[in-house]
């Protein structure tokens, strides 16, 4: 539909992630119907042939992620770095309002024209704002090789220190592995609102998701979409584009009254007029003042002189 936000939504692995975008849209506080979506993944078209091929530079980053059918995979960085930016630069040209690149753990940096939102970047901004004070911050994110359930690794973190507390099987477990924290950070788009608001009852702490943080940023974006924009001031007609529209509003002008019109617009004389156009100087006479008749103009003159008033509207 024209006139809604048009939204490209990322993931490092495979689309759709209906997981993960239909929340985000929650938070962000867009109701059905209200934003254009399209998603797109770094790992699109691959099969778990090609992915299971791939290579692991072993002085590379690995990246966790999901696959179209559900699925987990561990990954190079390098892989998805070669993919990804193409992807985006691609989308970049396509005319989408935002692109929301919807992981944690990427640290690549990436410049486009689009309005951007960067998963890992909003979430380490969230994070710096945070612990510059005393805060001490718990932080939970799902190790990377799990497939089944939830194992997960945490740590304390605040302006000075950064402490690690260990590996966790259940969450559950995570509320006495940080017991010291005074707010939580689920850091990865795989944890819902949901499983937060269970910690939150678990740990008695405030809980917040990575999700909750991209929204955010996302309401941002799209709020500034909804904005109406100041008028763009017209510039002034030049006296010249006032009489050609003078002329234009003059239909039942034949094409020789135009033509002889505008010459003497121009301060050609009849005869200079008529040698232009190979006819005689009587003729010019005639169709000069025909012309004039039916601008309700006495002489070119006092088309002029409307044409200088109505450019300086």
């Amino acid at each position: 539909m024209p006139g809604l936000p048009n939204v490209a939504f990322v993931t490092i692995g495979q689309a759709p992630r209906d997981d993960v975008v239909p929340e985000l849209l929650m938070l962000t506080g867009q109701w059905p119907g209200e934003t254009t979506t399209r998603q797109f993944g770094a790992l699109d078209g691959m099969t778990a042939d090609e992915l299971a091929a791939a290579p692991l530079n072993p002085n590379e980053g690995r990246l966790y992620t999901r696959l179209a059918d559900g699925s987990h995979v561990t990954v190079g960085g390098g892989l998805v770095g070669r993919r990804l930016v193409p992807l985006l630069n691609r989308l970049d040209r396509a005319g989408f309002d935002l692109i929301v690149l919807i992981t944690t753990g990427l640290f690549q940096p990436v410049r486009l024209t689009t309005p951007f939102i960067h998963g890992q970047q909003v979430v380490d901004a969230w994070i710096a704002a945070l612990v510059m004070g005393a805060c001490k911050l718990g932080l939970i994110y799902p190790l990377p090789q799990q497939h089944r359930g939830f194992a997960h690794g945490t740590m304390i973190q605040n302006a000075q220190t950064v402490a690690a507390t260990g590996r966790m099987d259940r969450l559950e477990d995570v509320t006495a592995g940080l017991a010291d924290a005074d707010l939580i950070l689920m850091h990865s788009v795989g944890y819902t609102e949901a499983v937060a608001q269970d910690l939150a009852l678990a740990s008695r702490k405030p809980v917040v998701t990575a999700r909750r943080i991209i929204a955010a940023a996302m309401r941002l974006q799209l709020s500034a979409l909804h904005e109406p924009r100041p008028p763009v001031p017209m510039p002034a007609r030049t006296p010249m584009a006032a009489l050609e529209a003078l002329l234009d509003g003059a239909p039942s002008l034949t094409r020789r009254e135009r033509e002889v019109l505008s010459a003497a617009l121009e301060g050609g004389t009849n005869k200079e007029i008529g040698r232009r156009l190979g006819i005689s100087h009587r003729t010019v006479e005639i169709h000069r003042s025909r012309s004039l008749a039916k601008l309700g103009a006495a002489s070119p003159a006092e088309l002029v002189r409307r044409a200088l008033i109505s450019s300086g509207d």
